[in-house]
Parts: structure tokens; sequence; C-alpha cells
């Protein structure tokens, strides 16, 4: 009877076990969906409460998953606080100098979060930056259907109404010769062509391509959207989600960075940077047509051990200035930020 009793103590002890484990497992993963729906969900720029910080699995190549908060040092952006009026200042500046109309910036440092905006909730023309959307509702996807990225397209007619490049592919697409989706989103990324971009639209749901947008928050482009229509606050939650890997899985997240790290376009947050120095980013280009001219730049910088966010929105009556304006703000941004954290 002794033996009897012992074993039904220890059932009962496993038992007790199993169901505390299941309960930490369900606890974690509530606590990782409803952080990554934050993640996902925070364009209005509230920073988190203070204490509280974001946990990651450890950076992998280009991405840095996250997986939880935890409490900590005091969240707070003090660092940040001279950054930001230099930047201001510096727009301040060649506004009043009409060398650049407007201009838009917005800043994370993506090791916890900490951020700030000038002019951030200011519209512009997003033009060529949204081809990280189709990027994005592919890859999507392809997580369950990879073999979309293996279809077939032949370039046959030219898109109608294609508008001229001032930054035009440096290997444009070959007439009559055929591409796979992937090539095509290569070239749609890494050289900003407007013909993959059109072959690409035509060959998926344009739902896929809203719901991006829609699931992110994001502004989202109909018949009557204005050409101004997104600002730079918005337009950095896609390369958070990509870098954080919380809306693709970790494959096509780094995939997409990956693409994104080999763009073409040199003529703007890149160029004032280290040659070594890793940069995923898009540029997009928009000639309104009645003397004023759009130039964006937005992307992720790896700054060694302190990677950060920078998106920039430009308008003005021509390109070099606003080229000009782009590098100076990444310029002053890096060398004032990497001064805080060597």
């Amino acid at each position: 009877m002794d033996s009897l009793s012992k074993l039904l103590k220890n059932k009962s002890f496993y038992i007790y076990v199993f169901l505390f484990v299941i309960g930490i497992v369900v606890g974690v993963m509530g606590t990782k969906s409803s952080v990554i729906t934050k993640i996902i969900n925070q364009t209005n720029g509230s920073p988190p409460p203070s204490g509280t910080l974001e946990a990651h699995s450890g950076q992998f190549n280009l991405i840095d998953p996250l997986y939880e908060c935890n409490t900590g040092e005091n969240y707070g952006q003090e660092k940040l606080t001279s950054l930001e009026k230099t930047i201001s200042d510096y727009i301040d500046k060649i506004e009043a100098g009409n060398s650049t109309e407007r201009a838009s910036v917005y800043f994370r440092d993506l090791n916890n979060g900490p951020w700030f905006g000038i002019n951030e909730t200011d519209e512009f023309s997003p033009s060529s930056l949204l081809k990280v959307p189709v990027m994005m509702a592919y890859y999507k996807y392809a997580e369950d259907n990879p073999a979309i990225l293996n279809k077939k397209i032949k370039y046959t007619v030219d898109p109608p109404g294609l508008l001229p490049q001032n930054f035009p592919p440096s290997s444009p697409l070959v007439k009559g010769k055929t591409y796979t989706i992937e090539e095509l989103i290569e070239r749609m990324i890494i050289q900003s062509d407007n013909v993959a971009l059109y072959y690409l639209e035509q060959n998926i749901d344009p739902n896929l391509i809203d719901k991006v947008t829609i699931d992110l928050g994001i502004t989202t482009a109909t018949n009557t959207t204005p050409q101004d229509f997104m600002n730079v606050q918005e337009y950095s939650t896609l390369f958070r989600v990509l870098y954080y890997a919380t809306y693709l899985n970790q494959q096509y997240s780094q995939q997409a960075l990956k693409l994104l790290s080999q763009a073409d376009f040199t003529n703007g947050i890149v160029a004032p940077l280290p040659k070594n120095l890793t940069v995923a980013h898009k540029f997009g280009e928009r000639d309104l047509g009645n003397g004023e001219h759009q130039l964006h730049d937005c992307g992720v910088v790896y700054n060694t051990g302190r990677p950060y966010l920078l998106c920039i929105m430009t308008k003005g009556p021509n390109y070099p200035d606003l080229e000009a304006t782009i590098q100076q703000i990444s310029n002053k941004v890096y060398k004032e930020f990497t001064r805080f954290y060597p």
C-alpha cells in the first residue's frame, strides 16, 4: 500500500509540473503576441513607458528579431536631444535659404527604440518608396507559396504611361527576355526599375499589396488619394518590421533587407558614411512638373553595435540641392550619434 501511495504521489507531481510548464509557455506566447502587435501598430510616435525596454533574440546578419519586453534602465531620449536640435537648426537654415523648401526627418535608435521626428507628419509623394510594400507582399505570399518566386514573366511591352527616371536603372530590363518573379523583385529594389514594378503589379492580386500597408496602419493609396499622402513616421514602419522580423518571417525579412542593402542609389543617406558600413535603404523621386521636385531616402544604418533607422523626405526646386540636404542630414546624424556610442 505504501508503494502505491508513493506512485500516485509521483504521478500527481508530474501532472503539476506539466501544467505549470504549459502555463509558462502560454504566458510567454501571449507576451510575444502583444509585443509584436504593439511594435507593428506603434506609428503615432508615442514612446514606451519609462523603464520599458525591447528584448531581442540577437542580431542575425541584417535582422534583430523582437520577442519580448522587459524592464531595466530608464527609457529616454536624453542623449538624442542635442542631435535633434542639430538637425532641426540645419533644416531651418536650408528652408530659409530656399535650397530646400521642406525637409522631414524620422530617426530611431533600433536598440530599445528612442526616437525623434522633425516635421514628421508632413506629407510627401512616396513614389518609388512604394516598391518596398510590393516586395513585402510577394514575400508574404511566398511564406506559404514559395513557388511564386520562380514564376517566369516575359517582358513584351513597355508599361503604359511609363515616366522617365532621373536616376534610371544601371542595367534596364531587356524587352523580349524572360525573368522570374525573384529577378524582377531584385531589379525593382536594387535598381528601382519601374518596368519591373509594372510587371510585378500585373502578376499579383492588388489587394495583397494593399494588405501590407493596411496591416501596418500606413496610409494606403486609392484612386482619390492625392500625390502627397505619406510621411516619414508612417513609412519608417516598413523598415522597423523588417529589421525586427515582426511581419515577414525571418527568412524573408532577411532577404528583403539584403536586397535593400544592395541598392544602387548612393546620392543620399549612403554618400557621407564610411564605405564599409552596410545601409539597407530605398530612395524615391518625383518630378511634379510645376518646378517642384521631391527626393527621399529611408533605411537602416548598421552602425556597429548601435544600428539606427533614418528616414528623410525632401521637396525643392532641383535634385542636386535635395541630394545635398539628405547627405548633410545623414552626415550630422552619423557623426553625433557615433559620438554618443563610439
